[in-house]
C-alpha cells in the first residue's frame, strides 16, 4: 500500500470518525488546499524557468524565455494571493477552519525548501538525480 494511499484512507477515516460531510466538508476542504498548493508550484515553475535561462537564452526569444515566465509568474501569484484571501469562497468555512487549512502550507514550503537545501550541500549527485526522469525506467 502507498503513502498515498494511506493517507487518504486516512482523512477518509477521520472524516467518517467526526460524521463530516463526505463533499462539503472532506473533499472541498482537501482539494482547496491541494488547489493553493498546485497555484504555488505553477508560479515557482514559471519563476524557475525564467531562473534557467536568464544566463543564457539558448537562441530563443525574449518573449518565450522571460517575459512568458514572468508574466505567467505574476499572474499565478496574484491568483493565488487572492485565492487565499477568499479562501471561504473555496471551502464554504469560517475564518478559523480556513486558518487552520492553511497553516500547513507555507510550512510544508519551507520544509521542502530546507530538506532540498540540505540535500544540495551533503549528497550533490543525489540532488542532481532529482531532475533527471529515466521515462523508459520509471
Amino acid at each position: 500500500m502507498s503513502t498515498q494511499t494511506v493517507f487518504n484512507l486516512l482523512v477518509i477515516l477521520v472524516g467518517a470518525a467526526l460524521a463530516a460531510d463526505p463533499f462539503s466538508q472532506v473533499l472541498i476542504w482537501t482539494n482547496s488546499i491541494a488547489v493553493l498548493g498546485i497555484m504555488v508550484m505553477q508560479a515557482l515553475a514559471a519563476l524557475a524557468v525564467w531562473a534557467f535561462f536568464r544566463r543564457d537564452r539558448r537562441g530563443m526569444s525574449a518573449a518565450r524565455v522571460v517575459w512568458s515566465p514572468l508574466i505567467a509568474f505574476a499572474g499565478l501569484a496574484l491568483l493565488t494571493v487572492l485565492a487565499v484571501l477568499h479562501f471561504g469562497l473555496l471551502t464554504g468555512a469560517s475564518g478559523t477552519v480556513n486558518a487552520v487549512l492553511l497553516a500547513p502550507l507555507p510550512i510544508v514550503l519551507a520544509a521542502g525548501i530546507c530538506i532540498a537545501l540540505r540535500i544540495r550541500s551533503r549528497d550533490p549527485q543525489r540532488y542532481v538525480r532529482l531532475t533527471h526522469v529515466d521515462v523508459e525506467r520509471d
